[in-house]
């Protein structure tokens, strides 16, 4: 990832950070044919066996497709990604009723078919949405995400930092009920496509400084000299699978409990 920060007057320093999202694929041992997969609105587990989505599921599916392009032999891991997963980043934010997934817990997982699978002309990627805890590991979920941050349920599923996002290799994501520093704001800043140019850290700053300044005012309710905006953006590998954003975040001069949405000027939580 590559990471900013800026206080709300604008200037800002970078730092990168290696790694990747995690976008979690799965290719399955037995394939299954097209007209076995799951469909959207169903939910699974760890694979693709359908489950009744009022008791404990790990995942659902929000859409099933195509991988087009590719050609006859199994393509590498790095050219599946970049097929399947900006298409499963889409169908999240379609399935959501939001792009602010970024902010959140929420991630947008694939599966495509394994090589044998290939080789018998299969080319069906399937997309799910899972919520991930603070260690990485999946929430069983007893209600479906449809529609859940269309509605009031971002900050069920928000991120929360225990460390300064805009500084931090590791911001420490914590659950937003424990004492962190920063907090993931709605509003997502979209960068670009896929299919353009990744951006420099010069010009996700350029672009990312006003957006997040805005987006965290409107997020406390008014500006502060103890609270801040911070921002995430993901490198170039992560751009070419579908990682074209910048999240912002609400980040205070020190650690808190409590909430900082709507805090206005009232002072900040112990």
């Amino acid at each position: 990832m590559v990471v900013a920060l800026a206080a709300l007057s604008l200037a800002a320093c970078t730092a990168r950070v290696e790694g990747v999202p995690d976008a979690e694929v799965v290719r399955p041992s037995l394939t299954p044919t097209a007209d076995q997969l799951p469909k959207a609105g169903q939910c699974t587990d760890t694979g693709l066996e359908v489950l009744d989505c009022k008791t404990g599921h790990e995942a659902e599916v929000t859409e099933v497709g195509e991988l087009d392009g590719l050609g006859g032999e199994y393509p590498g891991d790095r050219d599946l990604r970049r097929a399947a997963l900006p298409a499963c980043r889409a169908a999240l934010t379609a399935y959501l009723g939001s792009a602010d997934h970024d902010a959140t817990r929420l991630r947008a997982h694939a599966f495509w078919p394994s090589r044998d699978g290939w080789a018998k002309g299969d080319r069906w990627r399937v997309c799910t949405v899972v919520e991930l805890k603070p260690d990485g590991t999946r929430v069983r979920r007893e209600t479906s995400a449809k529609d859940l941050l269309k509605a009031a349920g971002f900050g069920t599923v928000q991120l929360c930092a225990t460390t300064s996002p805009g500084e931090a290799k590791d911001p420490g994501i914590t659950t937003c009920d424990q004492p962190h520093k920063a907090e993931a704001v709605p509003g997502v800043l979209a960068l670009g496509s896929p299919q353009d140019p990744a951006p420099s850290l010069e010009q996700v700053n350029a672009k990312a400084a006003e957006h997040c300044a805005r987006a965290v005012t409107n997020y406390v309710g008014a500006p502060r000299e103890d609270v801040f905006a911070s921002w995430r953006a993901f490198g170039s590998q992560a751009w070419s699978e579908g990682y074209t954003s910048a999240i912002c975040y609400a980040e205070a001069t020190r650690p808190f409990s409590g909430r900082l949405w709507g805090l206005g000027r009232n002072p900040l939580p112990a």
